[in-house]
């Protein structure tokens, strides 16, 4: 094969030529070469100001179109070129002809999902309680459910099985950072790594405790808006019957709903919240009314919770800027960064995060979201952020709290599975998850916080 060397001025040529095309292209205009233009001289000025606006091009590559205009006769050019103007009038939005937004019906009785309340089961009869889902003795194989544990339906489960905590899957995945979070509980569910014994009181909280499954809070694919009120009513009926509601998300929106929904039925800032988080979650000029980075804002600002009652551990990130501490700090908020907690030690912190906890109201709320853990070894946050927590220190905290005050709620969010194939991610959050459930089940059992069983202390030899 032979190649043809271009002189140098006429490759210089070119080259401008190209250039000067796609700086036109830049600006939504295009030039037919020269050699088309005698066939662009036989249209119309529409015609014309529809192909060198660029108009055309929405429709028809550049390749397409000069080959149209090089094989086509008049005639034909024409009605081809009418075809694509007819067809861009239609895709073009008109006032008189268009809505200039889809209207969010929030008085639908459905979701863009699984229908949150399913009438003709509430047909089935069986006695009230929890029941299990498993074939076998051991539950790893079957149906996954949260630790094994056995499976309730209805508010009745609840209430008949006297149940202590019901761990329920809230799979949004709506909110900013990776969008994996849906995945979440059904992920933890599967790891069965949850119902296993406090290594410090060797207590076993599925012995301890009567817990639940709950199943999973329907979500409105297409609406935020819509999960959150069905979320608030859901946790509500949840707390209602007196159990624990334990939220597995999902994006760190459900905070919201899960608060409010707690507060519902105990009253609006009659508990405290402790919130262990990368992210302070407190934007107040985001152009979303609801996500994971205004939940907190919104639950201070309609003083669902009240600010002094409020602590924050493990803030970083680029949302923590002199702003947004500042109006933390004008709240009342308890905010803990991790600046204070590697210039001072993780030890004094975290009794000064005791300290707080303690003074304030006998009621706790624990929200988690996984980002608090450094991702050397919880690579799979949504909302990732570098230099966090190590995950002993997250559960030495999560343990103790829960173990010091009555428990009114809890959730852990954030977790995307799919970030980290090892599933250790997964692991790590089933351990914060399991010292909550080891640190109510110490303080149901009558024991100090700080207990530790002899055994787990010393062997004893000699």
């Amino acid at each position: 094969m032979r190649l043809r060397l271009f002189p140098a001025h006429l490759a210089s040529t070119m080259l401008g030529t190209a250039l000067l095309s796609c700086a036109a292209l830049a600006l939504g205009q295009y030039t037919p070469p020269d050699e088309l233009q005698p066939a662009v001289g036989m249209l119309s000025a529409e015609q014309v100001e529809f192909i060198t606006s660029g108009a055309v091009l929405d429709f028809i590559p550049e390749r397409q179109l000069e080959h149209e205009l090089a094989t086509r006769d008049a005639d034909a050019l024409a009605r081809f070129l009418d075809d694509l103007m007819s067809l861009s009038a239609q895709m073009v939005y008109d006032p008189d002809r268009d809505m200039g937004a889809a209207p969010l019906n929030l008085h639908a009785e459905f979701f863009n999902g699984p229908t949150p309340v399913a009438a003709p089961l509430r047909e089935l009869q069986r006695e009230p309680g929890p029941f299990s889902v498993h074939r076998y003795l051991f539950p790893q194989s079957g149906v996954p459910t949260f630790g094994g544990a056995k499976v309730a339906v209805w508010p009745e489960d609840l209430v008949a099985g006297n149940v202590d905590v019901a761990i329920i899957g809230v799979p949004a995945n709506m909110s900013s950072g990776a969008r994996d979070s849906g995945s979440g509980p059904n992920a933890m569910r599967i790891l069965d790594t949850i119902a296993t014994p406090d290594g410090q009181s060797l207590i076993n909280p599925f012995d301890a405790l009567t817990v639940v499954d709950y199943g999973n809070f329907a979500i409105d694919y297409m609406s935020t808006e819509k999960t959150v009120d069905h979320i608030t009513k859901m946790v509500a009926e949840t707390a209602g019957t007196g159990a624990i509601p334990m939220l597995v998300g999902g994006d760190t929106s459900m905070l919201y709903p899960g608060v409010k929904g707690v507060a519902e039925v105990h009253g609006t800032v009659s508990f405290g919240l402790l919130h262990l988080s990368a992210h302070p979650d407190v934007d107040r000029f985001g152009d979303h009314v609801i996500s994971d980075r205004q939940a907190l804002y919104r639950l201070l600002d309609q003083e669902i919770i009240a600010g002094n009652e409020t602590v924050q551990v493990g803030l970083r990130g680029p949302a923590l800027t002199v702003d947004t501490l500042t109006w933390l700090r004008d709240q009342g908020v308890r905010y803990h960064t991790m600046a204070e907690i590697r210039q001072r030690g993780f030890e004094r912190v975290l009794k000064r995060v005791l300290r707080e906890v303690d003074r304030g109201p006998d009621a706790l709320f624990v929200s988690i979201d996984v980002s608090v853990i450094d991702p050397a070894e919880m690579i799979a946050a949504g909302r990732a952020t570098a230099n966090g927590l190590s995950l002993q220190e997250v559960t030495r905290a999560i343990r103790h709290v829960c173990a010091s005050k009555e428990i009114v709620g809890f959730e852990i969010t954030d977790l995307a599975p799919m970030l980290d194939f090892s599933s250790l991610s997964v692991m790590h959050a089933n351990a914060a998850l399991n010292a909550c459930l080891s640190g109510i089940a110490v303080r149901r059992s009558g024991l100090d916080a700080d207990y530790i069983h002899p055994l787990a202390l010393d062997h004893g030899q000699r």
